[in-house]
């Protein structure tokens, strides 16, 4: 009975602990027609008044802005994880530090492995980063 009872208040207490929610195949469909800007770029931050985007077009596609260049690529799911790349992009010139944001947000994108939902943010987890990139939705304007 007392491990019982240390079990059911164990689990009370991880509950909160476990804000993040990850996304299966079926809720990416959720994020469809959705628009998110790119607020953390794996713990650095971004550039100033550099926008970096991620629009989920579909189940299997996705578009946005860089910074400088427009691009589009594919995502899948397994249901555990998820794949997005190559990206094609234009191929604007911009200032130095806006061209290496948008070169990182890219090759991040590239190697992608995992959403999920913390609170009011999406984070894209990717191979061989600490952090995740992290975004907020981006609100339709009213009609």
């Amino acid at each position: 009975m007392k491990h019982m009872l240390f079990l059911i208040i164990f689990g009370m207490l991880m509950i909160p602990a476990c804000s993040h929610t990850g996304i299966s195949s079926a809720d990416l469909n959720t994020l469809n027609g959705t628009e998110w800007a790119l607020e953390d770029l794996s713990g650095r931050g971004v550039a100033d008044r550099v926008q970096s985007t991620i629009i989920f077009k579909t189940k299997d596609r996705i578009v946005g802005w860089g910074g400088c260049n427009r691009y589009f690529s594919v995502i899948r799911s397994d249901g555990r994880s998820i794949g997005i790349g190559p990206i094609g992009s234009t191929r604007r010139i911009c200032p130095a530090v806006v061209m290496d944001q948008e070169e990182r947000f890219f090759k991040f994108l590239e190697k992608a492995n995992r959403i999920s939902r913390q609170a009011a943010y999406l984070l894209i987890h990717s191979q061989d980063l600490e952090k995740p990139l992290k975004f907020t939705r981006v609100q339709p304007p009213d009609s």
